[in-house]
């Protein structure tokens, strides 16, 4: 039966994946509501059938509040977490060891492995315990640490390999009590984006993926994704990336 979520939260609804998958799930989906979260929530297109969130990353409290408004609404079939930083004003990727700084990590960690390890908490419950639920976040392939030959991006990967271990935790936890549920990490390609302009003259010709494009992808995964696949990561294509 193919899987048509009628309720779907997503965080980081006003970045390039983020709001194009709002985007993609309101044209796919004509029945769904959708719960959008994001820092700038005035970025959030004014789509109908989508409700704005404003998201704190530190205030949990926030969270236990629309965690609660969306229970009532009858809860959730499908989360998907498109946060994450690979830089900001203040950070960048190491290539270096010697550039290693507790601050630098401690941004990086947050925005990559601890923001959706706390959505996870708090969301996880509202999926189905009788059909298909499905939580997805971004994760990366440079999180793969067999997949890992050259080194360097020390933090962000380091986030994306942790980020990784909480799905797979999150995933087994689930089975016990959501026996239908997936959980899964998604790489969604090398993405047009702000978070990959600075590094886009590496990327191979051909390779460089628009939102639009990598949402519609991601999408296609969720959809087919079954309980057999939860706890792992997942590229766009619906191949699995090794641990």
């Amino acid at each position: 039966m193919p899987f048509s979520p009628k309720r779907i939260a997503v965080f980081g609804a006003s970045g390039a994946i983020g709001s194009a998958f709002t985007r993609e799930c309101l044209d796919r989906y004509a029945e769904a509501q959708l719960f959008c979260f994001s820092r700038s929530v005035e970025r959030i297109p004014m789509y109908e059938r989508t409700t704005r969130f404003p998201l704190d990353a530190r205030d949990e409290a926030a969270l236990v509040e629309y965690q609660e408004v969306i229970k009532q609404a009858g809860g959730l079939d499908l989360i998907f977490v498109a946060t994450g930083q690979l830089h900001s004003t203040t950070t960048k990727p190491e290539k270096t060891i010697r550039s290693l700084s507790v601050s630098n990590m401690e941004e990086t960690i947050y925005a990559n492995t601890i923001l959706p390890a706390m959505i996870m908490k708090h969301f996880l419950p509202l999926l189905p315990k009788h059909a298909k639920g499905v939580f997805a976040a971004i994760s990366a392939r440079v999180g793969s640490i067999s997949d890992n030959y050259i080194g360097g991006w020390y933090s962000y990967r380091a986030s994306k390999a942790a980020l990784n271990m909480l799905i797979r935790c999150a995933a087994i936890e689930m089975q016990r009590t959501h026996q239908m549920a997936a959980v899964i990490g998604l790489h969604p390609g090398t993405v047009n984006s702000p978070l990959s302009h600075p590094f886009q003259r590496s990327v191979p010709e051909g390779q460089l993926m628009q939102p639009a494009k990598s949402a519609e992808l991601l999408l296609n995964v969720i959809s087919k994704v079954d309980q057999a696949q939860t706890g792992r990561c997942l590229a766009y294509d619906g191949t699995e990336i090794k641990p």
